[in-house]
């Protein structure tokens, strides 16, 4: 996934989907839960349940998980 987010900074959205095919969906969630948890910080909305970090990166390790067993069924993982 390292690989991926690097792709992913400098622009190359194909060949972060090649290295990783959740890395621009974990970015794109991480920023918007950045956001979130600014917002909250700042007492400007109430977050919930599903956004407390245990359930998220309880969530997050079980799609890896299952996306990293699936690659590695089809020998796609490298």
């Amino acid at each position: 996934m390292t690989r991926a987010f690097a792709h992913l900074a400098k622009g190359e959205w194909s060949a972060a989907l090649h290295d990783h095919p959740l890395a621009p969906l974990l970015a794109a969630e991480l920023a918007l839960l950045w956001a979130a948890w600014g917002a909250a910080a700042a007492g400007l909305v109430r977050l919930p349940a599903l956004v407390k970090p245990e359930v998220t990166a309880l969530a997050h390790l079980a799609v890896l998980v299952a996306v990293w067993l699936g690659r590695m069924a089809t020998g796609t993982l490298v």
